[in-house]
């Protein structure tokens, strides 16, 4: 038997007319058009998941929760008049392990999530679930470890989902489904993987100094307000990496007494960037992808905090390869509402492995 429903609405002294018929036959389709008063029709979409639906033409909000079938019926709710139509899979990643990428145990803290935003289409319907992968080794073979799940994360080892052996590596990724089962691909790559992890018995080691062996930048000359004071060559810190793995660096920032951190300076606030190279001499400019922030570690690139501070080489490499030189450069408050005569000012640095 076929069903039909029919919505007549007013816009504007133009009637607009949405027809959808109860497919026969099996399977599940929501067949709808649109037919104005001047006879102009629109091209028929069909769809064998589900659309969602909202209250009112005009309204992106959503309304409905669900697919409008349940997998035996339609769910009929009645007044709705605009159907939203998602047809491209949401976009997730693993997250990348940070400091904990070499880890001294025989297990990893593994997190992902994403989102059902489109430059197309906007905002979806949103995430529903994550299928997650592992393998042992760069030619290993891709293993289930989620799949259809809502975690968003878990810890891998030390004996489940397999057990975590010293000296291998363990690559991770994922990919999301959306409210419609919206099924987003599997990375190609390269890399095929989005993070990784490697258990070994041993610390990261490394130092940072300065040529008086200390990890001190005094300015001792007073610095107005709104000046710009870049360290020079007597000044500068030195990476030493100690140990058996190259490695990436980090840098964190705090506010100071009176002073919060900021990309450029301000009333009341300071800014302070980092550059890291092999030169023998300061860098000549300093850019905004040289700021230091207080919201967390940020990361050396290549192209954040200059050209260096990545794939610093482990101990056994040659001086050049295995250290890492670090300019700094203040730039003062443009206002101050109280006067400090002496400010202190921290800077923390932070080591992870280098992607293999």
């Amino acid at each position: 038997m076929k069903y039909k429903w029919i919505a007549v609405i007013m816009v504007a002294a133009s009637a607009v007319v949405l027809i959808a018929d109860w497919p026969t036959g099996g399977g599940y389709e929501l067949r709808w058009n649109a037919i104005t008063n001047g006879g102009t029709e629109t091209e028929l979409r069909e769809s064998v998941t589900g659309y969602r639906v909202a209250d009112n033409l005009g309204n992106a909000s959503h309304v409905t929760d669900s697919f409008l079938t349940d997998g035996t019926f339609y769910i009929n709710r009645p007044g709705y008049r605009k159907v939203e139509w998602d047809e491209r899979a949401p976009f997730t990643s693993v997250n990348d392990l940070g400091a904990d990428t070499i880890s001294s145990a025989p297990n990893f803290p593994i997190s992902w999530g994403g989102a059902d935003t489109t430059i197309e289409d906007g905002i979806g319907w949103g995430i529903r679930y994550y299928d997650v992968q592992y393998r042992r080794n760069a030619g290993g073979s891709w293993e289930d470890w989620h799949v259809r799940t809502t975690l968003t994360s878990d810890i891998f080892g030390p004996l489940s989902p397999d057990t975590v052996f010293e000296d291998t590596t363990y690559y991770f990724r994922c990919r999301g489904y959306d409210l419609v089962d919206n099924i987003e691909d599997w990375p190609v790559g390269p890399p095929d993987w989005q993070a990784w992890g490697r258990y070994e018995e041993q610390v990261l080691t490394w130092v940072v100094v300065n040529l008086a062996d200390s990890n001190d930048w005094t300015i001792a000359d007073s610095v107005p307000l709104n000046f710009t004071k870049t360290m020079e060559a007597a000044d500068v810190f030195i990476i030493k990496n100690q140990g058996t793995a190259a490695i990436d660096m980090g840098i964190k920032g705090y506010s100071a007494t009176g002073w919060a951190l900021e990309p450029n300076p301000g009333d009341d606030q300071y800014a302070l960037r980092a550059y890291f190279d092999d030169n023998a001499t300061p860098p000549v400019t300093f850019t905004i992808n040289d700021a230091v922030y207080d919201t967390g570690f940020t990361w050396a690139t290549g192209t954040i905090f200059g050209p260096g501070g990545t794939d610093i080489q482990d101990a056994t490499a040659d001086s050049t390869s295995r250290t890492e030189n670090l300019w700094l450069q203040l730039k003062t408050p443009t206002a101050v509402s109280s006067w400090i005569d002496s400010q202190a000012i921290r800077l923390d640095l932070k080591a992870k492995a280098s992607s293999p």
